[in-house]
């Protein structure tokens, strides 16, 4: 009977226990032991969410272009506005200048610049911009020109250079330049190109001679003749000067011609002039004092002109040329190897700005130059020749 009673004991607790029911997920009520889980503290309040900005969002400004006072000439060529060199009151050329060419020259850590008159003048500064130099303007500067190694009928009216090319480090420069030879009494000039040498920097002249010349003699009675008023380079890639110059030609137009030498010195007798396919002519015969004809270079004589500026483009891999017309503009044009040159195009000049000696200088002088250029050039010149210096930035690109 107590066995009875033990067994039946046990299979009623039995039947208790099944009453429970395992829950897996006991949240926060059961941590599935049958334990109460401890109370969870709050976090920290989240900030505020800002209120959204409904108001439009402002434009950002426009960005300023710096050409925006340029003027496109064309897709290569954009030119500045103009400013003024100021002349000091008691300088050298007051009031005609320029009157040629500007020429930097590279000395170390300075520059020289020759300002080119019937006299010229030496200045030395840390740029080869000419305002930098202007200050020095004055007649103790005077290093060659009028009364210098004077040849009748050739140059003792004045030696303007119109480029100086030193060879070397130890002073000895080569200066080619234009030369004026006028009638007692009288300014009107029979002209020529000459070459002169310097052993001491620029500072002093010696053995001055004719080497590029007119195909006719000075003549007895005063009449503007000759050729001249030119510029001179060095063609590295067939190690040669090339003159560019004004010349009379057949037709009786003045308009721009050449001529080269091979020669390192580009001495007298070692030129030979342009004949409209190659340089054949001669440039100076010592016996008779006479050179070739003048034959223009084409198109450049679709606008004539004289006082060319020419340099080497980096950027552009192309020789430029400005020059001045007969009308006070100032054209330019492009050559790949300096003897074909593209039609020249107006840049500045006439109505209220008549331009003439147009000067194109880089921060490396006057022989090479890269996208951006300065032009120096007579500015507002009057009947009476009276001019000031203008200055111009250019800015050159590559057409697409």
């Amino acid at each position: 009977m107590k066995k009875l009673l033990f067994v039946a004991a046990a299979l009623c607790l039995l039947l208790s226990s099944c009453d429970r029911i395992w829950d897996p997920d006991p949240g926060t009520e059961n941590n599935g032991s049958g334990n109460t889980a401890p109370e969870e503290k709050p976090g920290p309040t989240p900030p505020p969410t800002p209120p959204v900005d409904t108001t439009d969002t402002p434009e950002p400004p426009e960005p300023v272009d710096p050409y925006a006072d340029f003027t496109k000439i064309d897709e290569t060529l954009m030119v500045g506005p103009v400013s003024i060199v100021e002349e000091p009151g008691d300088g050298f050329m007051r009031g005609y200048w320029p009157d040629g060419k500007l020429i930097p020259v590279r000395r170390g850590e300075e520059w020289q610049l020759f300002w080119c008159e019937a006299y010229d003048v030496l200045t030395v500064a840390s740029t080869p911009w000419p305002e930098d130099h202007v200050s020095q303007l004055k007649e103790s500067n005077k290093v060659f020109g009028k009364g210098f190694s004077s040849i009748k009928d050739f140059n003792e009216n004045g030696s303007w250079f119109i480029g100086i090319f030193p060879q070397g480090n130890d002073g000895h420069y080569v200066g080619f330049f234009h030369a004026e030879s006028h009638w007692a009494g009288d300014g009107t000039a029979h002209k020529s190109i000459g070459v002169a040498y310097s052993d001491d920097y620029g500072y002093t002249w010696h053995d001055a001679a004719p080497i590029i010349v007119e195909n006719r003699l000075k003549p007895e009675t005063p009449t503007w003749s000759g050729l001249g008023d030119g510029c001179v380079i060095w063609d590295s890639i067939n190690s040669r000067y090339i003159c560019y110059y004004q010349g009379k030609i057949s037709s009786g137009a003045n308009t721009l011609c050449m001529a080269v030498s091979y020669d390192k010195e580009g001495a007298s007798g070692t030129w030979k002039k342009w004949d409209g396919n190659d340089f054949t002519l001669y440039a100076y015969d010592a016996q008779t004092g006479i050179g070739g004809e003048n034959i223009a270079i084409k198109p450049l004589n679709m606008a004539a002109g004289a006082n060319p500026s020419v340099m080497w483009n980096t950027y552009l891999e192309k020789w430029v040329m400005v020059y001045a017309s007969w009308g006070h503009y100032v054209y330019v044009s492009y050559s790949d190897d300096g003897i074909t040159w593209s039609i020249p195009k107006k840049v500045i000049g006439k109505g209220t700005e008549p331009a003439w000696y147009p000067n194109m200088i880089s921060e490396d002088g006057d022989l090479v130059g890269g996208k951006t250029v300065k032009l120096y050039y007579s500015h507002n010149q009057g009947s009476n020749g009276k001019r000031n210096i203008g200055c111009r930035t250019l800015i050159f690109n590559k057409p697409e």
